[in-house]
């Protein structure tokens, strides 16, 4: 069990029932959690109202813990350079970015079947919206790296090929200030060829001085705060690699 959770989602998001800021906030208190932040998708400028509908339920049912006030705001798939699909920076205290939907396609792919882009195509795209995401300094948080990439490729993705991009991309989050996030329900989702190396993204990330934090991605009560998967991630890697919610905000504040 982590001390906090930075990646949460409400039943606003429309696939997370149940998830009122309330309850959200009864089970971190529960779990003894330090902070939370309350991050739920953005997909487009029409949907940032969900941003105020969190602000209000908060003031309505005042949480015993610290809430930061976030959103993890959708890459737009129209493009592929990276672009978010919504500006709200100015309403919330963290942002995160979430590269959900193979590009220029704008569909979720579960399994490589899914993706219709031949593999040449996609890993050009991929690699440059991830570049994207990473050069832009608004961004707090790269939400779950490499989610997508297992999901439209799958076990026959070019994986040294991939820690390449990867190695291009942390230098871009160092410099830019954007952390790594170890996401939980991602390691639900691997199969297991990727999940026994996993942790060589984490370690891409270290070596070129980004920070990592830890979120949950819940979309349950009973999630929040779980890291099962993430403790195996953490075993392989140096001490100390996972960073305090302050320690990234803090971060952050350097090029601000």
């Amino acid at each position: 069990m982590m001390r906090y959770d930075f990646h949460i989602h409400t039943e606003y998001c429309g696939h997370a029932p149940g998830m009122t800021v309330e309850v959200i906030c009864r089970r971190a208190e529960e779990l003894n959690l330090e902070t939370i932040a309350i991050t739920d998708h953005i997909y487009d400028n029409a949907s940032a109202g969900i941003v105020e509908k969190i602000r209000q339920d908060l003031k309505k049912a005042p949480p015993k813990l610290p809430v930061v006030i976030g959103a993890e705001v959708d890459v737009d798939s129209d493009f592929t350079d990276g672009r978010l699909a919504a500006n709200i920076l100015k309403s919330v205290d963290y942002l995160i970015a979430g590269f959900h939907y193979v590009p220029t396609v704008g569909n979720y792919p579960w399994k490589p079947e899914h993706n219709s882009l031949d593999e040449p195509t996609f890993m050009r795209y991929w690699e440059s919206t991830l570049l994207g995401i990473v050069s832009n300094p608004r961004i707090h948080t790269l939400a779950h790296p490499g989610r997508l990439l297992a999901a439209a490729v799958g076990p026959k993705v070019n994986w040294s090929r991939a820690l390449k991009v990867f190695k291009k991309a942390a230098k871009l989050s160092a410099k830019n200030r954007i952390a790594w996030e170890l996401n939980e329900l991602t390691g639900r989702r691997l199969p297991p060829e990727f999940a026994e190396k996993w942790h060589e993204i984490y370690a891409v990330a270290l070596d070129a001085g980004v920070k990592l934090i830890f979120g949950s991605d819940s979309h349950d009560p009973e999630s929040i705060g779980e890291a099962e998967f993430i403790e195996t991630l953490l075993a392989k890697l140096p001490p100390g690699s996972l960073s305090t919610p302050r320690e990234i905000l803090e971060w952050k504040k350097q090029i601000q």
